[in-house]
């Protein structure tokens, strides 16, 4: 069996994955509010105190960039007041509809029950994105501009093949100016989108690499993630500085064999970071079930007690266990945010699951929801999306709905930044001009004023512990290296 045959459960487990896609036509989601207000300080959900939709900065002063202002002492949008750059008032005034594109989601339940009969749900993805676009309608739209959604779904059996044809029916037939998924990236669907100069907003449980975003950093935004450069050599440093990793005993790495670029951060980050760290390593590349088991044996022969994953889907690492613990092989596990220890928890051998040690920044993939409860902002989501007819519990009663809010609401944040046409252009000028103003759905902190489009700012130790019997934080919050 090919691990993408199981594996591919993608959207917000896994990584590099690609589509196949069902297109649904140009189905526009208008609201049922005003449209011609500033969204700036407007309740999240209609209602809820203290939660303001992203995007209300105080920043003072304004962009040199045409059409990306700092709000400043400006008006709201159809207002005459404020510097705006210069702005005139009629591209204050401006209300053209934006059009934006959503990846949905097809079969991702049934894939991983089948997988593992572990119950996963993930939601109704057009009902979600059409209360959170309605919300954000009913309180201006994007900086005044009406949002219109238009759809894409993905079939989660599918391989790579399809993703292109994803990108195609978003842009060339429904038209969207900037497009919004919880599908984690692979190197050709960003190549289309550079190729037609869509920005992309991704949200999900991993990030791409660093190559990935020096490539198509014009058109590649991950707000809420860390890249999966700086995620593994944070993870390495933080284990070898809690004594889980030592220089006395050798590392084991699992590499996907999927997708090229969890190769190039084994070569590029982890590589140098074991090395100026003084730990030696062998490493294992699986593609397959056979090379899973392969990597077990060679790593139980080596007598190594140490392994940890570039392999962002959970299910290599769950696969990895399952076979460890028919080896009765019982080795200490390194994971990060795009390992999902979550998941990796409730399909994985208990005794197994006990050696987890790591870094998280993102509740939804690192722990249970009793261990970090819903917090105000998440719980303003769910009520968003409560209200459009999908009622859930927590963030795990459906996985895509805090990423669908996270994406959405982040990529909105950014157009309260430009006055005039909201043009992808305007959009990324703006871009920095959010700096630590968004208050994240899913992760703890985030900046976009670094210059780095996966700005993760705060993460937590994580690790198994004795007295909940589950896998939890283990320490407060700790800001993430900028390099």
């Amino acid at each position: 069996m090919r691990i993408p045959a199981v594996a591919l459960l993608c959207t917000v487990l896994l990584a590099g994955c690609g589509s196949t896609v069902q297109y649904t036509g140009t189905q526009t989601v208008t609201g049922n509010g005003s449209l011609g207000g500033s969204s700036a300080g407007a309740p999240l959900n209609g209602g809820q105190p203290g939660v303001t939709v992203p995007g209300s900065s105080t920043t003072t002063g304004s962009s040199s960039v045409p059409g990306a202002t700092t709000p400043g002492t400006a008006g709201a949008p159809g207002t005459t007041g404020g510097s705006g750059s210069g702005t005139p008032l009629a591209a204050r005034n401006d209300h053209t509809p934006v059009i934006v594109g959503f990846e949905l989601i097809q079969g991702g339940n049934e894939l991983i029950a089948s997988g593992f009969g572990t119950p996963v749900n993930f939601g109704d993805g057009r009902e979600e994105v059409t209360a959170i676009v309605n919300d954000l309608n009913a309180h201006g739209g994007a900086n005044g501009h009406p949002i219109k959604a238009v759809f894409a779904e993905w079939n989660a059996a599918s391989g790579d093949a399809g993703r292109q044809q994803d990108c195609a029916a978003l842009i060339d037939d429904g038209k969207a100016q900037f497009i919004i998924t919880v599908i984690n990236i692979n190197s050709a669907f960003l190549q289309c989108t550079a190729q037609h100069g869509v920005p992309l907003v991704n949200a999900s449980f991993g990030a791409g690499d660093d190559y990935l975003y020096r490539t198509y950093g014009a058109n590649f935004f991950s707000p809420s993630l860390m890249s999966l450069n700086r995620e593994s050599a944070l993870l390495l440093r933080r284990l070898t500085a809690r004594g889980v990793l030592s220089p006395a005993r050798k590392v084991g790495v699992v590499i996907d064999g999927t997708d090229p670029q969890y190769d190039r951060v084994w070569k590029e980050t982890e590589v140098p970071t074991l090395k100026a760290l003084g730990l030696s390593y062998d490493s294992y590349t699986v593609a397959q079930q056979a090379d899973v088991n392969s990597a077990v044996l060679r790593f139980k022969s080596e007598d190594i007690q140490q392994v940890v994953f570039i392999a962002p889907n959970g299910i290599i690492a769950a696969l990895f266990m399952q076979s460890a613990e028919q080896q009765q092989y019982r080795p200490t596990y390194g994971m990060g945010d795009s390992t999902s220890a979550w998941f990796v928890a409730s399909a994985a051998p208990r005794n197994q699951v006990k050696g987890f040690q790591g870094v998280g920044s993102l509740p939804i993939s690192n722990v249970e929801v009793q261990q970090y409860p819903t917090t105000a902002r998440e719980r303003a989501c769910l009520d968003v999306i409560a209200k459009g007819g999908e009622i859930n519990a927590d963030r795990h009663a459906s996985i895509t709905a805090t990423v669908y809010c996270e994406a959405t609401y982040a990529w909105a944040a950014v157009a309260q930044h430009v006055n005039g046409p909201l043009t992808p252009q305007a959009w990324r000028a703006a871009y920095r001009l959010v700096g630590t103003a968004y208050q994240p759905v899913t992760t703890f902190a985030t900046s976009f004023g670094n210059g780095q489009h996966g700005n993760a700012g705060m993460y937590r130790d994580l690790g198994w512990s004795t007295g909940c019997s589950c896998v939890t934080y283990l320490s407060g919050l700790r800001p993430v290296p900028v390099s």
